[in-house]
């Protein structure tokens, strides 16, 4: 049976993040990006991203109306729940909360053309799971966001854990206020 989460959502710099694994995933970003505006999605490769295997989504940037479609999710994502997402669009994802609370992460690193870093904090009962994300902004012919690498690890918990909670409408406390340090 499952138990009733609340969850808390917190922007962090990518320095504040306790995952090395997604600190590095942020730099391999920075180093693409170079002087440039944003990275071609072309330029990453497998390998430069090993560090990180099952943990990533690519996400399709759609336009007219702003959507977005999940192209891949890695295996421990979709150990963490996320099973049977792949093609889907985030408005066809349930629970309606998690899902405005993914549109709204993704549009802010498409209007910002840049990555933004999040803390999620899920608790039920005397239990607490961390999950740390980083989403990347790329483009693929030099202009727009449109494409979006995401990356998630578990400072605490494990991808398993979450699987156990109900979170179907938990996610007002949630924010993406930068974490005061």
């Amino acid at each position: 049976m499952k138990t009733r989460a609340t969850i808390g959502v917190d922007k962090v710099p990518p320095d504040a993040l306790e995952s090395e694994k997604l600190r590095r995933f942020h730099q391999v970003w920075m180093d693409l990006k170079g002087e440039g505006d944003l990275p071609f999605r072309a330029e990453v490769s497998p390998e430069q991203l090993g560090f990180l295997l099952g943990q990533v989504t690519i996400v399709d940037v759609l336009r007219e109306p702003l959507n977005f479609r999940f192209k891949l999710i890695g295996t421990k994502i979709e150990e963490a729940g996320r099973h049977g997402d792949q093609g889907k669009t985030v408005d066809q994802i349930e629970p309606v909360a998690y899902r405005q609370m993914v549109a709204a992460a993704y549009r802010e690193v498409v209007e910002g053309r840049e990555p933004v870093c999040h803390r999620i904090n899920y608790q039920h009962h005397q239990r607490q799971v961390t999950l740390e994300r980083v989403i990347l902004p790329f483009t693929l012919a030099g202009g727009d966001v449109e494409v979006l690498l995401e990356a998630s690890d578990w400072p605490t918990g494990s991808p398993q854990d979450l699987r156990n909670l109900d979170y179907s409408d938990t996610i007002e406390s949630a924010s993406t206020t930068y974490r005061s340090n």
